[in-house]
């Protein structure tokens, strides 16, 4: 079990958490025509909310009491497109500070080329001014 609440979309998406640490976030992404984009590959979207989703999962491990982390902004660069198989992240603290946190991700397919990656940008908030509580996490 994770130690924070998934949030919806990432069921939605359908993305899979095989480590969840201040340190390092390990997730991955079936891919389907259902994610796909009007060029039949994955939807540049999909992959930001998949680097964002994990940033957010990482980041708020790294928060104070009360606070959570939510994303400020996210840069995304797309290296090849992705049609089917799995895409396998990799997210990292490049910067963690006492109100804010860099994230770098990598998003990689399953003959290990990368396919995007991206810096999500994370603020530190009041846990009930992020919307989080009740079992909903910040996002």
């Amino acid at each position: 079990m994770l130690p924070i609440p998934r949030h919806p979309l990432d069921d939605l998406l359908g993305i899979r958490y095989e480590e969840v640490s201040a340190g390092r976030v390990l997730a991955s992404l079936a891919l389907s025509p259902r994610i796909h984009g009007a060029t039949g590959t994955v939807h540049g979207g999909v992959l930001a909310a998949l680097a964002e989703s994990a940033a957010v999962a990482g980041g708020s491990l790294s928060t104070g009491e009360g606070e959570t982390a939510v994303c400020a902004d996210t840069q995304m660069h797309h290296v090849r497109p992705a049609v089917s198989g799995t895409l396998h992240l990799c997210a990292v603290p490049v910067h963690r500070g006492f109100s804010q946190q860099l994230w770098s991700a990598e998003v990689f397919d399953d003959r290990n080329r990368l396919v995007s990656c991206a810096t999500v940008q994370l603020l530190h908030v009041a846990r009930e001014r992020s919307g989080a509580g009740a079992g909903r996490p910040a996002g």
